[in-house]
């Protein structure tokens, strides 16, 4: 299980919340892997899965200079595919947690979701947006992404999350 979790400043709402979330997948998944992104994209595993709680919030204190600002996806996603890749094959489920209003090139996005898509054995994205009454996915990152995924949920609460497990668990 691979999860990049968006903390630019439009998911600073949720942010603290998927990263509880990741905290507790990467207890239960022993491979798991956690990066964060906003204008770029920074490992968070190690730093999770650390068992005091001061030393995790410290940890993520140090790494987060700059979180809450922008958001290119695409840029991240082409750091991640570069330098992390290696860890997605065949059986990887890869998790994409951001509302999908991108400032990069959609053409970046595109050509970087299509790399992950080509080693990953499915792709999600869970937009917490999905969870309100009338949203649809017309931003043009959202609309460069759909074609890739696999499942693509509302992700807005616990029983959003809870409501997906069966989902994903057949993924």
């Amino acid at each position: 299980l691979v999860l990049i979790v968006d903390v630019s400043r439009s998911m600073s709402m949720y942010s603290f919340f998927f990263l509880r979330f990741a905290r507790a997948l990467v207890t239960v998944f022993r491979d798991g892997s956690v990066f964060a992104y906003h204008t770029h994209l920074l490992p968070i595993t190690e730093a999770l899965k650390q068992t005091d709680l001061i030393r995790v919030s410290n940890s993520l204190a140090m790494a987060s200079q700059g979180w809450t600002g922008g958001r290119r996806t695409g840029e991240s996603l082409a750091t991640f595919n570069d330098k992390y890749g290696q860890i997605v094959n065949s059986r990887s489920v890869v998790v994409i947690v951001s509302d999908g209003l991108d400032t990069g090139e959609p053409e970046v996005l595109g050509a970087q979701l299509a790399r992950i898509k080509s080693r990953c054995r499915r792709l999600v994205w869970l937009n917490p947006l999905l969870g309100r009454n009338g949203y649809e996915p017309l931003s043009q990152g959202m609309q460069v992404t759909l074609p890739y995924l696999d499942l693509f949920a509302p992700a807005h609460n616990l029983n959003s999350l809870r409501d997906i497990e069966p989902a994903l668990t057949s993924l």
